[in-house]
């Protein structure tokens, strides 16, 4: 039995020491691979500052250099603590502060797309195409002509409005500054009478055409209640009328355009054109600001523009003529 313990406290030993070696042997490997050792010793003692560490060791930090905790003595064990180095990396860099965020790249495909082409009754057939624009408000832009529109949520606007000059510019614009010009020829407006009137805001006139005679309410009263459409041109039996803009905007640019098929007309007299304005809830006490415009055979021949107070709150519902604002068309014998 005392063979066999003596047996086993060597082999306890030996494992014990084997152990310790290789543990000492690893810190040095770690120390020297990864920790860089100065020497030196630091002259200026009066910038270094002190940190705390775990088991309440301290040791000291110097800015721009390295600086190494001293380990305390092992008086229990009889010998000193294996004392190593250790570094402390302090940046000497002043912190760059928050970086920029990074600006997200464009959408691909967003540019609007615009096309005119020339249609029946001297009109233009405008196709915009703005897939990023969906939903938004566009402002398109004809001669004295503005008009503002609910862009549809398919992202493809089609339209057709009165061309003012045979040489046409129209220009679609968006409320982040995106812009796009379609161009186009209507050689057809030399054989039209047009009458345009146009306004910002709502509540805004009206244009009346009483053709060769007829009173409010005949058939040949053409209005936005009575419009008509561009098929009445067939044969030179009459005019239409176009509404434009949209009366859902708060401030939004509207037009009204009345045409007469001069060239083709099988009838003579006059057409009497008037605008009028309703006193509503959105525009009683406010200035009325109205455009007119009047070609003939193609030709601006008159334009005015027009400032009305309008009369206050309680005379909603009544109507007033804008007189002198627009002449009458005389349709003579082609």
């Amino acid at each position: 039995m005392s063979i066999l313990k003596n047996a086993y406290r060597r082999y306890a030993l030996t494992f014990a020491t084997g152990s310790m070696a290789m543990c000492v042997g690893f810190a040095m490997q770690t120390s020297e691979a990864a920790i860089l050792v100065n020497d030196e010793p630091v002259e200026n003692s009066a910038s270094a500052a002190s940190i705390s560490l775990p088991g309440n060791l301290t040791a000291p930090l110097m800015l721009g250099d390295t600086a190494l905790p001293n380990l305390p003595r092992d008086h229990g064990h009889g010998g000193d603590f294996l004392q190593e180095r250790v570094l402390l990396a302090v940046a000497d860099d002043i912190p760059v502060g928050v970086l920029p965020t990074e600006e997200s790249a464009p959408r691909m495909g967003c540019a609007p797309v615009m096309s005119a082409e020339p249609a029946a009754g001297a009109l233009i057939d405008l196709r915009l195409t703005a897939p990023c624009h969906a939903g938004e408000t566009v402002m398109l832009t004809h001669e004295n002509m503005v008009l503002h529109m609910q862009f549809p949520n398919e992202g493809t606007l089609k339209v057709s409005i009165p061309a003012l000059e045979e040489a046409v510019d129209v220009r679609a614009s968006f409320a982040n500054g995106d812009t796009v010009t379609a161009s186009t020829i209507v050689d057809s407006l030399a054989f039209y009478d047009r009458v345009a009137i146009s306004w910002i805001g709502k509540g805004g006139a009206e244009l009346h055409a009483r053709e060769f005679g007829a009173h409010y309410g005949d058939a040949g009263h053409v209005w936005h209640g009575q419009p008509r459409d561009v098929s009445a041109l067939a044969g030179g039996e009459g005019g239409f009328l176009v509404s434009l803009g949209n009366s859902e905007l708060s401030v939004a640019g509207h037009a009204e355009v009345y045409t007469f098929p001069t060239g083709i007309s099988r009838q003579v007299g006059d057409v009497k054109v008037s605008v009028e304005a309703e006193v509503t809830d959105a525009n009683c006490g406010q200035v009325l600001k109205v455009q007119s415009l009047a070609l003939l055979q193609g030709q601006i021949d008159d334009q005015h523009d027009l400032e009305l107070q309008m009369p206050d709150c309680s005379a909603i519902g009544e109507f007033l003529v804008l007189k002198n604002l627009v002449e009458d068309l005389t349709i003579a014998q082609n």
